[in-house]
Order: C-alpha cells, then sequence, then structure tokens
C-alpha cells in the first residue's frame, strides 16, 4: 500500500497439527503508516501475538502478501529476512529478554553490532548510552538485568528497541508484566519516542485504556482482524 511502512494483503497462517491444519490468521489486510500507532487487542489465543511474529519475518506467513518498508517478505530466505529485520523493525517483548550476563549498555549495544556493519565499537557504545539516557537510564549503564527492576529492565528493552532509529516498532503485551505506576511510565516513553521519530508502531495489547491512545484500534477475533471504534473513556 502506497506510503505505508508495513502492509499485508489476503495474508494467512495455517498451521499443521497431525492431521488437522489450525487456521491462525484468516485474510489479514491492513496497514500502518509512518509515525501510526495500531493497537492490536483480542483475547488470548485469537492469533495477536501470531500476527506480531509474521510482521517481524519471524514467522512466515503461508499465503497473501507481507510488505515491510517497501519489501515485500514472502520470496526472502532467513538470510535477507534478517536484513530486512535489522534495517527496519524494532521489537519490545513483554518479558524484556535481556541477555542476564550482559549490562545495560551491553544488551542495547548487542542490537546495534548485530545490525551495523563496519560501525567502531566507540559509536555503537555511545549510541547505546544515548539510547539508554533517553529512557532514563543514564546512571544505569554498567548494571545487569538482575540489579535492574522490571521497569528499568523494561526501559532497558525500549532502549534497545528504539537504538537503530527502525520505521517499525512491534510491541508484544509491553506492560504486561508491570505494576501499574510503572506500566505508565513505559507507555507514555514508548509513546513519545514513536511519536518523535515518526515510528510506526503496532501494538499488542489487552489493556482497552492503552489501546485508546493508539491512532487506530484493531480487534483480533479467531484469527480475523477487524477495525473498531472506541469509546471514549
Amino acid at each position: 500500500m502506497t506510503n505505508s511502512i508495513a502492509d499485508t494483503a489476503g495474508m494467512n497462517l495455517h498451521l499443521t497439527s497431525g492431521k488437522a491444519q489450525l487456521h491462525i490468521l484468516k485474510d489479514i489486510t491492513f496497514d500502518i503508516k509512518p509515525g501510526e500507532v495500531v493497537a492490536v487487542v483480542g483475547p488470548s489465543g485469537s492469533g495477536k501475538t501470531s500476527l506480531l511474529m509474521v510482521m517481524a519475518g519471524l514467522e512466515r506467513a503461508t499465503g497473501g502478501k507481507v510488505g515491510i518498508a517497501g519489501t515485500v517478505l514472502d520470496q526472502l530466505n532467513e538470510d535477507q529476512l534478517a536484513i530486512v529485520r535489522r534495517k527496519n523493525i524494532g521489537i519490545l517483548f513483554q518479558n524484556f529478554h535481556l541477555i542476564p550476563s550482559m549490562t545495560a549498555l551491553e544488551n542495547v549495544a548487542l542490537a546495534l553490532e548485530i545490525a551495523a556493519d563496519d560501525t567502531p565499537i566507540a559509536d555503537i557504545k555511545a549510541q547505546a548510552a544515548a539510547a539508554l539516557k533517553s529512557v532514563g537510564l543514564g546512571a544505569r549503564l554498567d548494571h545487569l538485568p538482575s540489579a535492574l527492576s522490571g521497569g528499568e529492565q523494561q526501559r532497558v528493552g525500549l532502549a534497545r528497541a528504539i537504538v537503530g532509529q527502525p520505521k517499525l516498532l512491534l510491541a508484544d503485551e509491553p506492560t504486561g508484566n508491570l505494576d501499574q505506576e510503572t506500566a505508565a511510565t513505559a507507555i507514555d516513553l514508548l509513546f513519545s519516542h514513536a511519536r518523535a521519530d515518526k515510528t510506526a508502531m503496532l501494538l499488542i495489547t489487552h489493556d482497552m485504556a492503552l489501546a485508546r491512545r493508539a491512532d487506530r484500534v484493531m480487534r483480533m477475533d479467531h484469527g480475523t482482524l477487524q477495525e473498531i471504534t472506541m469509546v471514549p473513556s
């Protein structure tokens, strides 16, 4: 779709279990434009995380089209998918997925080391430090994840997701493991970075109050996706 960072057309995901075929995603068609936040809500098991995995190129659609930043993913091999992912996509996980033996700085720098070709390590560390400072962790650069609170670990995850200035940010239940006050801080940071950098964001959430902050809200139900109108809170 024109001017979209991410788009799908008639996308399907089928998995085989024994002799049965499971229809996880069914005829999904939607797009996300630069700077737009799209929230996807729906019950557990409805296909929300599967949608995110397909958009990230971590799961292959079994039909239809998936496009990221003008590149159609369907015919790419694993190496080509990895290149598209590291150039265009940042992912924020519910469970943080930090490497426990690495400091906050090293966790964020690793994302750049994977994405960068010949960038000097000093520049990588400087960019990682700047990303951590932007989420309020300038004084925690040398701390291991075990020495950080849940909210601080989530902010390290956010810094890692945004350090490469991705065109598309995928956030999977980013406040699911946080208390209400910590979650509010994390979400404010997430939205402020997306708005400031004109980053498109796909936000998976169970929180309807959070979904109301998005530009559009879509509901996943038994593998189908439909845009809905939210009632103001």
